[in-house]
């Protein structure tokens, strides 16, 4: 691998067709890959918080972009839409209500909005009894919310059990993420996928399964290429049908870690981020190290960041800053602290 490091200049502002998408406590931020905000909406948290007394709830992140707008759930129940404001326009964006989704109390619900904005897959889990989880995943319309159709149902443990994650659609098909249901009680959770799905939108049926095999980590964010599993020495890179495509050298300390939408690159992190609260657990804080490697041994640390997800091919979005691969340049995120206190939450466009 190259060892070279190049030097670091200001990324060009420049105007971009490609976001990555971060909330800050209740804001819900579009980021260009010049680091600039260039939309923004409010977004109440859920009221479930917590599975039970002792056990934190873990939460996916309540935002999914489909290839035309970004959608997110405003506290317990309402899907809206944010979409970027015509020129000229306040930077808040555009933003309108679209469909309600089961919540309250002790019922949260965790969504994805297909690529052409027609459908919408919802995780419903009902908190309500003592000891379990009650799981339903349902497809409907996302206008109208004709054409129902209840897909799975399951209950789960709170103290060890599992949950599903609708994580993008590739293909009409849906792409779910095996994730923890609750945290331990001393509050901390490894926030990755247990396991990947590819499922039928419309009967629920597995089609593809992706599976962390000899003790192997798999990727948090997915990719149109698929995961990525790291396990101390080799990066196993999967696609959407369950199939080892290629492999990519990984050091002893690469925990996180994320393929680019042609699955060419990959970038690792030494961690991925952990709180102690419900709302921290998917924030990536610190000076951590993370790199990128692409195809041909290009090799490039990024400095000073934990590198979170791919915007699109030559862009990582970080927890401070806008990283270039393979140019090496950086954009800072513009208006965000020096530590932040938000989390990574996806891209847009979406789609798998």
């Amino acid at each position: 691998m190259a060892s070279g490091t190049p030097a670091v200049s200001p990324m060009a502002v420049t105007p971009g067709s490609s976001y990555g998408l971060y909330l800050v406590g209740t804001r819900l931020d579009m980021i260009a890959t010049n680091g600039q905000v260039d939309a923004s909406a409010s977004v109440a948290a859920p009221s479930v918080r917590r599975c039970s007394e002792a056990l934190g709830a873990v939460l996916q992140p309540p935002v999914s972009a489909s290839a035309n707008k970004v959608y997110f759930r405003d506290g317990d129940t309402k899907i809206r839409s944010l979409a970027l404001p015509t020129a000229g326009a306040p930077r808040l964006g555009r933003s309108e209500d679209v469909t309600t989704v089961p919540g309250g109390t002790w019922k949260v619900s965790f969504f994805s909005v297909s690529p052409d904005d027609k459908r919408i897959a919802v995780l419903v889990e009902d908190m309500s009894p003592a000891t379990r989880i009650n799981i339903r995943l349902y497809v409907e319309d996302l206008r109208g919310r004709g054409h129902h159709v209840d897909i799975y149902t399951t209950s789960t443990p709170k103290n060890s059990g599992t949950t599903l994650w609708p994580m993008g659609w590739h293909r009409g098909q849906l792409v779910l993420a095996v994730m923890p249901a609750c945290t331990h009680p001393s509050g901390a959770v490894f926030i990755a996928p247990r396991e990947w799905h590819v499922s039928s939108a419309t009967t629920g049926v597995r089609l593809a399964a992706i599976n962390s095999r000899n003790a192997c980590i798999l990727s948090l964010w997915p990719s149109p290429a698929g995961v990525a599993c790291v396990n101390g020495t080799t990066a196993y890179l999967y696609d959407w049908t369950g199939k080892v495509t290629g492999t990519f050298p990984a050091g002893s300390e690469d925990l996180h870690s994320g393929r680019s939408p042609s699955g060419r690159s990959i970038f690792f992190s030494t961690r991925a981020g952990v709180g102690a609260l419900p709302s921290d657990l998917l924030r990536h804080e610190g000076h951590e190290a993370s790199r990128a490697v692409g195809v041909g041994n290009t090799e490039l640390p990024i400095p000073g960041n934990i590198a979170c997800l791919w915007i699109d091919e030559d862009h990582i979005l970080g927890t401070q800053q806008i990283f270039g691969f393979p140019s090496g340049q950086q954009a800072e995120l513009a208006g965000e602290p020096t530590i932040p206190s938000g989390v990574c939450v996806g891209r847009f466009p979406g789609g798998l």
